[in-house]
């Protein structure tokens, strides 16, 4: 299937925000509203009384539910709190709308906590939920008209002409925007804008595209609050043909012209429950802060980061490897990541990436990954010692340089100093250097010893090891010089492989990131950046 990051209604009228008649209908008298296809009734997702706040910035404050707060009894969303004027005639909307794939010829549908067919507004729901909540069941048919996932999402228009038309309004001023909910599927935040700007164009759908952030499943029903502000909100990468305009600055563009929010689900078919909670404003804090802060020996990452090799939030697909190295290698520069797993030894451990079940259980390519998170980012890593002998293990890296054969060969990187890494885990991550390419023919280590299959691999070189974080990311540099072999005595010969770390990283083939342990769910990860450690 094409796995594609698709939006909505194929031909999608601003006239009304629905694309069926499943889900709206009304007027600026009678508002679009939320109407379900079916009354079956579910459970309502329960809210726990702590929730996970995730945001892109540490520079930017979350003001939780300032334009939506239904345990406060806000009904409809505040759409005019900063914004710029209303255009001239203007009525504020902000009601509640769901959308399915039916117009496509999809199957998909909303079950409400209740029986709910077609009240005169989303406040029965609202009342039942403390927010917005049911069960997605995605569903594809035989007169599914695209390849594409079955989806659904839930939104609202800002505002309607005096005809009932959604129009633009400037939300510049909300700085980004901030969701709490609980979702079983992962989901996406969009910004609809008009079709006039060539970004949805009926005569090529399925391959338009809205600007958009891409974020994963929430955690055993765990509330979770995601932050991100506009410059967050890019147009997917798959998208071709991208008018100049829309090259740059893309979320900033579509903010001042919003027409409508909206929360996406999509995905293989499947029933997943969803509790939109709360809405809010992202913005600057009125007082100057630091780009980063000192707790603990970590350094809080802020805005300002080492980003000089790979920076996620630009969306850089390769590593920089050859930055400040000698010239002599430039045309090999490589810097793609790959994964890595005990698998291939009788093991059975994995990685959950974000998008995993976009991709029916496959990995997803690393250029969709980064995309979709503004980082390199797993929902979860499931270790299975499986018919291992040792510990199970999964790792990712990337590798340096390759020859015109496609096969990893040693290069110098010592002009690095060494490593930052700006990252947050649930699980320590041993970072190492490795001179032994997994592309190349293993009979050979660069130094010239024998590699001998009893040998573990994963704890020959020198390697430092990234601590478990808290919910904030941090920054943690290295010095080459720091990269030790503590694991040397589990090697049955641990002399032949004794090397120090800054004569690796004049030979080095692939930087490493190792996660080990015990049988069972280790957590998330998420690497946002990589850069030097120079003087």
């Amino acid at each position: 299937m094409n796995k594609k990051l698709h939006m909505v209604c194929a031909g999608f009228s601003l006239a009304a925000l629905g694309c069926s008649g499943v889900d709206v209908s009304g007027s600026s008298e009678e508002p679009n509203v939320l109407m379900a296809q079916n009354s079956s009734s579910s459970s309502v997702p329960g809210a726990s009384s702590s929730s996970v706040v995730e945001s892109s910035s540490g520079n930017y404050e979350f003001n939780d539910g300032d334009l939506w707060n239904p345990s406060a009894g806000d009904f409809t969303v505040n759409v005019a709190r900063y914004a710029a004027s209303l255009p001239a005639g203007a009525k504020t909307d902000g009601h509640w709308v769901l959308t399915t794939d039916a117009e496509n010829g999809g199957s998909s549908s909303v079950v409400w906590p209740m029986d709910y067919v077609s009240s005169k507004d989303e406040r029965a729901i609202v009342e039942a939920c403390n927010g917005i909540c049911g069960t997605v069941v995605l569903k594809e048919s035989s007169s599914w008209d695209v390849d594409e996932n079955p989806f659904a999402y839930v939104g609202f228009t800002l505002a309607k002409d005096s005809s009932g038309n959604p129009i633009p309004v400037d939300v510049s001023d909300w700085g980004g925007i901030c969701v709490t909910l609980t979702s079983d599927q992962s989901f996406s935040l969009q910004l609809a804008i008009r079709d006039s700007l060539d970004l949805l164009d009926e005569r090529t759908w399925p391959t338009f595209a809205y600007p958009a952030v891409s974020l994963p499943r929430t955690k055993d029903g765990v509330p979770k609050t995601v932050c991100r502000k506009w410059s967050d909100f890019r147009i997917p990468t798959w998208k071709r043909d991208v008018p100049e305009y829309w090259k740059t600055d893309v979320g900033a563009k579509a903010a001042k012209q919003l027409v409508a929010f909206r929360i996406e689900f999509a995905g293989r078919p499947g029933e997943y429950k969803f509790n939109i909670m709360s809405l809010g404003t992202y913005s600057e804090p009125s007082s100057s802060s630091s780009s980063g802060t000192e707790s603990s020996g970590n350094l809080y990452a802020g805005d300002d980061y080492p980003r000089d090799l790979w920076d996620g939030q630009a969306r850089e697909t390769n590593v920089k490897t050859t930055l400040y190295a000698d010239s002599s290698w430039n045309h090999l520069q490589n810097g793609r990541w790959f994964e890595y797993t005990d698998r291939n030894e009788g093991g059975n451990s994995i990685f959950d990436w974000y998008w995993s079940d976009q991709y029916d259980g496959h990995v997803a390519p690393f250029d969709v990954i980064i995309d979709a998170c503004g980082s390199l980012c797993c929902y979860n890593v499931i270790l299975d010692q499986g018919e291992l002998s040792r510990k199970p293990y999964a790792l990712f890296g990337f590798q340096l340089a390759q020859n015109d054969s496609n096969q990893g060969v040693p290069v110098d990187i010592s002009n690095w100093g060494g490593i930052c890494v700006t990252y947050k885990s649930d699980h320590p991550i041993r970072m190492d250097l490795d001179p032994v390419s997994l592309e190349m023919s293993t009979d050979t280590l660069t130094s010239g010893s024998a590699i001998e299959d009893a040998d573990l691999d994963i704890y020959k070189w020198p390697s430092v090891v990234l601590p478990k974080t808290s919910s904030l990311e941090i920054v943690k540099c290295y010095k080459w010089n720091e990269f030790t072999q503590p694991y040397l005595d589990k090697l049955p010969n641990p002399e032949k492989y004794r090397i120090s770390g800054e004569d690796v990283a004049k030979r080095a083939v692939a930087v490493r990131f190792i996660i080990e342990g015990e049988n069972g769910n280790v957590g998330a990860f998420n690497i946002k950046a990589l850069g030097t450690n120079r003087d």
